[in-house]
């Protein structure tokens, strides 16, 4: 019975989170979900035979791929799919954000506020990204990896949401 009770509790721990919200006479969901541990692709700068590892994200939970987490060679980029853009938070409030691109940089050493958007009709859905990415020496040969800690998104349109909000 203790043995049934633990695989049950791993299992709904690795369920997204989400509670409901509502904003404007709108409501929606919170979709959180952290990775432990942090999801992880790594480029192995000077290898002949690249693997060019990619992740592959659903945020909006809707069975198709919204973000692709890759190497262009050696540097990290996300890619965002159709009706969705990408920036970095330079303030807590996602929808104060003041440009969107349809692909982003992610530089080694630091850590990245990034924050997503998807056009739904007139409105914009948001949320966010808690990622980085390193650099380091294993053995003979210096490897970029990076991580994925968490993602959150709001279904419901044009909610402030704030960065790190769950």
């Amino acid at each position: 019975m203790k043995k049934h009770i633990i695989i049950i509790l791993l299992i709904l721990s690795a369920l997204p989170a989400c509670h409901k919200v509502e904003y404007n006479g709108q409501s929606g969901k919170i979709l959180h979900k952290r990775y432990d541990p942090a999801l992880n692709i790594n480029y192995v700068m000077g290898d002949v035979e690249q693997t060019w590892d990619t992740l592959r994200f659903d945020l909006d939970q809707d069975g198709t791929t919204d973000l692709k987490i890759c190497f262009q060679y050696e540097t990290p980029y996300i890619i965002a799919s159709k009706d969705w853009e990408l920036s970095v938070a330079n303030d807590l409030y996602i929808n104060q954000v003041g440009w969107w691109s349809r692909d982003f940089q992610v530089f080694g050493g630091q850590m990245n506020a990034i924050c997503v958007r998807r056009t739904v009709d007139n409105d914009y859905c948001y949320g966010w990204l808690d990622a980085y990415a390193t650099q380091g020496s294993e053995g003979q040969v210096d490897v970029i990896r990076f991580y994925l800690r968490e993602t959150c998104y709001c279904t419901c349109p044009n909610y402030p949401l704030k960065w790190g909000e769950k």
